[in-house]
């Protein structure tokens, strides 16, 4: 009952400072972002319900060290990305478009496997949580302000954006003093596998013309 209650202070009280943080994000051209959130707010678009969804799940998500904070909220991370794919593909997409969601949506599903093993037991730590505050509302700030009327474009602006944000986080983590080998090694290959599954969201984009 003492642990059951320990989480839930922990998560309350991350749930609470990370949204104090909150804040509109630095774009350029705030007046073209104004009027964007503005249209968003009339048309929240498929993805809004489970982007909110995945937001407060990583921001809850308080392992018992960095690491395994880290560890939580990339599960979280990645199950929101998987139900984001799964949304785009309910649109029946065209199938070149189709195959590249779905691949993505398997690479998505791999990591949340390969993370869940990496999971340990033991009591929360928030002040260790809240290194990942920023990035988990910069990447939040970003894809929530990409819209439009094309299911797939919309669908790869925010995996770019989704993709980029799982690198902020590898990168705070790495950054941290003490951390073991073997969770290095595993942060590095997935940052590793993000970079190059950016990249190929980046050039199926840029094949749009648009």
């Amino acid at each position: 009952m003492k642990a059951l209650a320990g989480l839930l202070i922990a998560i309350l009280h991350f749930g609470l400072l990370s949204g104090c943080g909150q804040q509109e994000p630095n774009r350029p051209g705030s007046s073209d972002a104004s009027a964007k959130a503005e249209i968003m707010s009339h048309d929240l678009g498929p993805f809004f319900s489970e982007e909110t969804a995945m937001y407060d799940r990583m921001r809850a998500a308080v392992g018992t060290n960095s690491a395994d904070s880290w560890t939580r909220m990339m599960i979280a991370h990645h199950e929101g990305g998987a139900a984001i794919s799964r949304i785009a593909l309910s649109a029946n997409l065209p199938m070149q478009e189709a195959q590249l969601v779905r691949r993505t949506l398997e690479e998505q599903e791999e990591a949340v496997d390969t993370l869940r093993r990496s999971l340990v037991d033991g009591i929360p730590s928030v002040d260790d949580a809240l290194i990942f505050v920023d990035p988990i509302q910069s990447t939040h700030d970003e894809t929530m302000a990409i819209f439009g009327s094309d299911v797939f474009e919309v669908w790869l602006r925010k995996m770019i954006g989704h993709h980029r944000g799982a690198i902020g986080m590898c990168d705070v983590l790495l950054r941290q003093n003490g951390l073991d080998p073997e969770t290095a090694l595993l942060v590095r290959s997935l940052r590793a596998k993000q970079v190059s599954e950016m990249g190929v969201l980046e050039k199926a984009l840029d094949q749009l013309g648009r």
